[in-house]
């Protein structure tokens, strides 16, 4: 029987206001402004290109019902380039949801990626794996949430007991500040922190200088201004470490969100042996933020998950799984670098 469902690679520039209005009226959270913003910078200004769409059609209503975007991305492995993009901003109207129009709309997002694409990546929730296993993708595994306590109130607002627990609050603060600090000391002695402009030249000489053995998504100083960009997404804020020499270390992007730190991304040329260092030191850095907690994500080497738990970060529950179709596909899992810099949106 012949599928009511087609779905088609539209131009985002000429369906600015349908995609838009479809991610407004379905896309938790997000209102009109917001997406036409987020069209608008993440996808039309993306300095790894335009990126593209796939509107899925209804045949009996004649109505657009859907969309999957392709956010594009330019990954780098040594000295070689690789055009990616990954599977974002999927939308499907809710009378429209079943396991048909979805793998119609993968599908269709997969044979476009091919024209021109190395290789596609997402995240997807557990309602969707199954769709992209059927369209073709493969798990490569998942980012990892980390966490740093900054505060014990944090523990303690769940706490059933917590009216009667508070008063343990202040001198727990003070042993987490202690640790804190000889972990600092021990570890990232030295460094001095300051906020990133526009292009930031340290920026480009950690990236410039990366470990050639990474597969990582482009972390130029251009693409960073343009990611972390105030128009795009406010409220972020990039952050670089220089040693006692002024040499940039690295660099953590961060915003301040309900009680928490939350790390988009953290790099240092060499993550494998400094990522401990930069993340210490980060620490110390962000310990008067009126938060209680720092949080991330990660997948990767071995060796820098655990310069993630010598930081004093770790790992909770659960992983985000990534799944990915093309050649990098059968690339060690141990060359990834993937933090939340790697989603869509912030």
């Amino acid at each position: 029987m012949r599928s009511r469902y087609t779905a088609h690679e539209s131009d985002l520039s000429e369906h600015q206001e349908l995609v838009s209005s479809l991610w407004a009226d379905h896309l938790d959270g997000m209102t009109a402004p917001a997406a036409r913003t987020k069209l608008r910078h993440a996808y039309l200004a993306n300095p790894a290109g335009p990126g593209s769409c796939l509107l899925l059609h209804d045949e009996a209503s004649h109505r657009s019902v859907g969309v999957q975007c392709l956010h594009a991305r330019t990954f780098w492995h040594g000295t070689a380039a690789h055009r990616a993009a990954a599977l974002a901003d999927y939308v499907v109207v809710p009378a429209h949801r079943s396991l048909g129009p979805a793998l119609t709309l993968m599908r269709a997002g997969l044979t476009a990626a091919w024209q021109g694409l190395d290789f596609v990546y997402g995240f997807p929730n557990r309602q969707s794996e199954a769709v992209c296993v059927r369209a073709g993708m493969r798990r490569i595994g998942g980012t990892t949430r980390y966490g740093k306590l900054l505060r014990a109130r944090f523990l303690l607002r769940a706490h059933p007991q917590r009216r009667w627990l508070a008063p343990l609050a202040r001198p727990l603060d003070a042993l987490l500040h202690l640790i804190d600090a000889a972990r600092a000391l021990r570890h990232a002695r030295g460094l001095r922190w300051s906020d990133a402009t526009a292009d930031d030249p340290r920026i480009e000489a950690v990236w410039q200088q990366r470990d050639p053995g990474l597969l990582l998504s482009e972390r130029s100083a251009r693409v960073l201004a343009w990611r972390y960009a105030p128009e795009g997404f406010p409220g972020w804020r990039v952050s670089v470490a220089e040693d006692a020499q002024g040499r940039p270390l690295g660099y953590v992007a961060w915003a301040c969100r309900d009680d928490v730190v939350l790390v988009s991304d953290f790099f240092c040329s060499r993550p494998a042996q400094d990522t401990c260092r930069l993340l210490s030191g980060f620490v110390r850095h962000v310990c008067r933020q009126p938060a209680s907690a720092v949080s991330l994500e990660f997948h990767g080497s071995p060796e820098i998950a655990s310069q993630l738990r010598r930081a004093g970060f770790l790992a909770r529950p659960g992983v985000a799984p990534l799944y990915l179709a093309g050649a990098q596909a059968s690339v060690d899992a141990s060359a990834w670098y993937v933090t939340g810099f790697d989603r869509d949106g912030d």
